[in-house]
């Protein structure tokens, strides 16, 4: 007990209460010095993720049992303690987080909405007045911030700690978020009066999920990494030509259009991409191609020969992960 009353002195009194703001900071120099790590030191990269996924657990299950927790604890372990530290946990993960989703975010309008909320989630959290206020003490915010934080632990920080395929991520984070929402269920369907209101909890909680996989393009492949990418017409091994933006018609023909990409895939993990071919907004080619994480990277690309008997216009090539995650979008124009 004497360590239990130590530790909760430490944790209300201590220099991460003094200075809120030194958490949020230490989380977000971790989640870049994780980032850099991923580039050059791969077996260092997954130490830091595997710390900072310690606190995963405790995401997962202190709805469940933070009450019983109070109880053992004879009164020692306040519910406000409770918050303070999940409130922590949830700032680690999402400061570290986000340095590898604005890596991995392309201009595509969904990937930088989905950044910018774990952005804004992050800056929420360490905002006392606005969390305590609008977060903590409503059980259905408390419940989706929380089923929000536990999706970004299982998209980016579980992969990297576990050496699990990054194409395995999302359906995971998804089907984690979807168990976590199940165990904070009591609790959100308690805090409701309204039986009508009731009912509509779980259909609404399914649709949500649903809409999560429906929009799956737009989030961000975090731990992908682009080194090149681009249009050529020539390619010398795997050393592409000069960026190609205009194509004639004619050379299109004569020469083909080659799409390149040098891929990042952290911890030598093996990776499926695919590219899509697109022309005046219709799909015609798709072709999957294989990388093995290095901390060279990995080059990979794909030709096109044959073309429409109008090949003029705008030309695109995505090359996604096989949920459809955009990992990045190449243009062209045939005059």
């Amino acid at each position: 007990m004497k360590l239990l009353d130590r530790l909760t002195r430490w944790l209300t009194e201590g220099p991460f209460h003094r200075w809120p703001w030194l958490l949020p900071a230490i989380s977000f120099a971790a989640g870049w010095l994780g980032f850099a790590l991923v580039q050059r030191s791969e077996a260092m990269a997954r130490t830091v993720a595997t710390i900072v996924l310690f606190s995963w657990p405790w995401l997962l299950a202190v709805n469940v049992l933070g009450g019983w927790l109070v109880r053992m604890s004879g009164g020692r372990l306040s519910p406000k303690l409770l918050d303070f530290v999940t409130q922590s946990l949830q700032q680690e993960v999402l400061f570290f987080a986000l340095p590898f989703l604005v890596g991995a975010t392309q201009q595509d309008a969904g990937q930088m909405v989905f950044t910018a909320l774990v952005a804004s989630g992050a800056l929420i959290s360490t905002i006392d007045p606005i969390y305590h206020r609008h977060i903590a003490a409503h059980p259905g915010m408390s419940v989706a911030f929380h089923a929000f934080c536990t999706f970004v632990a299982s998209l980016v920080v579980l992969p990297m700690a576990a050496a699990m395929p990054l194409e395995d991520a999302l359906p995971i984070a998804i089907a984690t978020s979807g168990v976590w929402i199940l165990l904070g269920l009591p609790r959100l369907l308690a805090s409701i009066r309204d039986h009508r209101w009731r009912a509509l909890v779980i259909p609404a909680l399914g649709v949500v999920l649903v809409l999560l996989w429906q929009f799956r393009g737009h989030i961000p492949a975090a731990g992908l990494s682009l080194k090149n990418s681009r249009i050529t017409q020539s390619l010398d091994g795997l050393r592409p030509g000069p960026v190609v933006k205009r194509i004639d018609a004619a050379s299109l023909r004569a020469n083909g259009a080659i799409a390149f990409v040098s891929i990042h895939a952290p911890i030598g993990l093996s990776q499926t991409v695919v590219f899509e071919w697109w022309h005046r907004s219709e799909r015609l080619d798709q072709v999957t191609a294989d990388i093995q994480g290095s901390e060279f990277g990995w080059r990979t690309f794909t030709r096109k020969r044959s073309f429409p008997q109008d090949p003029r216009g705008r030309w695109r090539v995505d090359v996604l992960t096989p949920q459809g995650q955009l990992i990045c979008r190449l243009l062209f124009l045939v005059d």
